[in-house]
């Protein structure tokens, strides 16, 4: 990517808003990472089943999520996904479900850069 994946404005108002509890933004970090998977999952099953409402639905929440914390390249793939939904336009999602996969990707090291081990706990596991 050639911009930043994380709005560092954005992250550092995160970073200052829980500074009297650090571990708060690491799980917040966790738990959007966590979500945006599963919204990712949900993204993909709307795709598969023409389900236009559902993917411009999951695509604006993941949207909202994603600009909280400043993962702007998930955010403008989610705005773009949201409209495609909106139109009934399936065309090219496939190839946009896989960049917002990516870009999860470098959201989820960067904030590992930058805070730690921030991964979420695998599928079914104790965590």
């Amino acid at each position: 990517m050639t911009d930043e994946c994380i709005a560092s404005d954005v992250f550092d108002r995160l970073r200052k808003a829980t500074a009297k509890n650090p571990a708060e933004l690491g799980e917040l970090c966790r738990d959007y990472l966590t979500e945006a998977r599963r919204t990712l999952t949900s993204l993909r099953t709307a795709m598969l089943h023409g389900q236009a409402d559902q993917l411009s639905y999951q695509a604006h929440y993941l949207k909202g999520s994603s600009l909280i914390l400043g993962a702007t390249a998930v955010t403008r793939y989610c705005a773009a996904l949201e409209e495609m939904g909106r139109k009934h336009d399936f065309e090219g999602t496939e190839q946009l479900l896989e960049q917002v996969a990516s870009a999860l990707d470098s959201v989820e090291a960067e904030m590992t850069r930058k805070l730690g081990d921030v991964a979420p706990p695998a599928e079914g596991s104790a965590a």
